[in-house]
Order: C-alpha cells, then sequence, then structure tokens
C-alpha cells in the first residue's frame, strides 16, 4: 500500500514545529516566506491552524544576500511570537533584526532554500540528540582550542586562529536555552580570528548560492591575513563570486569554520543539507556577529568541502573514526 506523499509532507512539517521547534499549543507562531516560497509558507501555515496553534504567516519580497535587513514590521511581529519559522530563500539568520530577537529569548527556526521536497528528506529524521552530542563535544574541543590547521588529499591547506573564541554547536532544534536552529542542518562552528587566517581552500563540494550550488569541478579560494585575495576555477562561477565580493572587503573576510554531524544529509547543494552534511566542513566569508566574532556585515555565504579531519593545537581529530 502505497503512502499518500501529502501524508509525508505534513509529517514533515509536524517533525520541524513540534520536534524541533518545541512549539506548544499555548504559544503563538510566526512563519516568514517570500513571493518565492509563499506556498510552502502556506503549508506550514495550514498544518498549524489546524493544530490550532495561534499563527501569522508574513510574505516578504524575496532578499538578495543571506543576512540582509529586514522589512519593517517583522522584528516585533517575531518579538511577540514564540517561534519564528523562516522559509525564505535566503537565509535571514544573520541579519540585525533576528539577532535582536535572538537577544529578547525567542525561538527561531531558519529554513532558507527550503522545499517540499526536503520535507520528505530522510535527513529530517535523523537523531538529533544522540548527533547533536557529537557536535557539542567538537564544539568543546574547538572553544578550548588556539589553532586549526586543514589538510584535505584534494589540496586543501588552512591555518585558523580559534584562541579566546567560543564555538558555537547547533543541534537542528531548538529549546529555552538554544534559540536558533536549521534543521537538518546539524553542526558545530566557530568565528575565526578575522585577520589570522592563512592558506588555500579547495572547495571540491557546493556553494550553495542560487547561482551555483554543488560543485562539478573545484573553485580555489587563497586566503592571506583572513580575506580571499585570489579565486581560481571555472569562469562562470569565478565571475558569479567576484561580483559578490569585488569592493566588498568585509565580504571576503573568513567569518566561519564549521563542521556537519548529520549522518543521513547528502551533498546537492542545498544548503541546510549541505553544511550539516556528515563529512563535510564549510567555511564562511561575510558576517559572523552572530558566531561571536566582529565583522559586522550584511552578507554571509558558505562554501563546502569534503573532509573529515583537522588538528587542534597540533592534536589530530577524524570525525570518521569517532575520536572527537
Amino acid at each position: 500500500m502505497k503512502t499518500n506523499p501529502n501524508v509525508n509532507l505534513i509529517n514533515g512539517v509536524k517533525i520541524i514545529l513540534f520536534q524541533l521547534g518545541n512549539l506548544k499549543k499555548s504559544e503563538s507562531l510566526c512563519i516568514i516566506s517570500d513571493t518565492n516560497t509563499k506556498n510552502l509558507g502556506e503549508l506550514f501555515e495550514n498544518v498549524s491552524r489546524k493544530m490550532k496553534v495561534k499563527t501569522t504567516h508574513k510574505i516578504i519580497k524575496p532578499l538578495t544576500n543571506h543576512g540582509q535587513n529586514l522589512p519593517i514590521g517583522l522584528e516585533e511581529t517575531m518579538k511577540n511570537s514564540g517561534l519564528t519559522v523562516a522559509l525564505t530563500n535566503t537565509s535571514i539568520a544573520h541579519s540585525p533584526q533576528r539577532i535582536r530577537v535572538g537577544l529578547s529569548g525567542k525561538r527561531f527556526l531558519s529554513l532558507p532554500d527550503y522545499s517540499f521536497n526536503l520535507l520528505k528528506h530522510p535527513a529530517i529524521k535523523a537523531d538529533y540528540k544522540i548527533l547533536a552530542e557529537k557536535a557539542k563535544k567538537m564544539s568543546n574541543i574547538l572553544t578550548k582550542g588556539n589553532s586549526v590547521h586543514i589538510i584535505t588529499s584534494n589540496g586543501t591547506d588552512l591555518n585558523l586562529e580559534i584562541t579566546n573564541r567560543n564555538s558555537n554547536y547547533a543541534p537542528g532544534f531548538v529549546n529555552n536555552d538554544i534559540l536558533l536552529g536549521s534543521p537538518p542542518d546539524i553542526e558545530t562552528n566557530i568565528a575565526p580570528l578575522e585577520t589570522k587566517t592563512n592558506g588555500k581552500i579547495v572547495v571540491d563540494g557546493s556553494i550553495p548560492h542560487a547561482k551555483i550550488g554543488k560543485l562539478e569541478s573545484p573553485i580555489i579560494l587563497t586566503i592571506k591575513n583572513g580575506k580571499i585575495v585570489k579565486f581560481e576555477g571555472d569562469k562562470k562561477i569565478i565571475s558569479a563570486l567576484e561580483k559578490l565580493f569585488t569592493h566588498k572587503p568585509k565580504n571576503k573576510i573568513l567569518g566561519e569554520f564549521g563542521l556537519g554531524f548529520n549522518n543521513k544529509a547528502k551533498l546537492c547543494g542545498i544548503m541546510l543539507l549541505d553544511e550539516g552534511c556528515f563529512g563535510t566542513f564549510h567555511f564562511g566569508f561575510g558576517s559572523n556577529i552572530l558566531l561571536g566574532g566582529i565583522n559586522k556585515s550584511d552578507f554571509h555565504l558558505d562554501f563546502v568541502i569534503h573532509a573529515n579531519e583537522l588538528s587542534v593545537d597540533g592534536k589530530i581529530i577524524n570525525l570518521k573514526h569517532g575520536n572527537n
């Protein structure tokens, strides 16, 4: 007997709202979508209303970049809601308004680039609690660390300084203590010192941007004193990247180093699957205020590589072998 595909979609929404979002029926819900994702927002709205949850659905114009300023009025709506679910194409997690909402103690699920297919993806049903413990363990190691060295067989050779920076572990769910989540992304991240990263990143996974996505050939980034100084690779992709980074110095700063822990995720060009995919590391350029850094920008873009080994203060850690 075949399962009704609508049932799978509804189950995915319920997992996100009530398990991962910890939404209570006594709370109010704010849903934010854009004109490209309003159908998805309407699905979430219909499910929540059927569950007798007081729901507000705001539809905005598509934003250009991750972390961009939000329309007037959204911040107040989010602050008046127990949980906000953002289904916009681009991430608003790094926006100044969302950051202030977090400081007010309100939970937020950032679900950029979501789709109906993603709601049915096995990664949504991962064992978040067990995987979150692994992510938290890695987070503790990074918080205590001073330097990170990453070498891969594909040519990445990068040194990062992380002294006195606190790592963040993002378990994919939110509660009273964890106010920001992006399921199915389960990760650990840290903001490296903004002027201390040097080396080369061979990006052989993806660049989760609407015009790029999963890569067919590597893009090479040369980093000097924390900034991208050179792009190499496919001309079309380099052209797209240069439009995002040229004449915008703060965009070029490496603001984040992250590691994925969701073993049900597959690399595909979608940000929340790729960043949380076990066997990948990601490097975010631009804003890192949210992560404990000092680079303030209205831009954040991640580059994902295949990797499972790093060195923290000279000690090699292989995630695949479980020795973190």
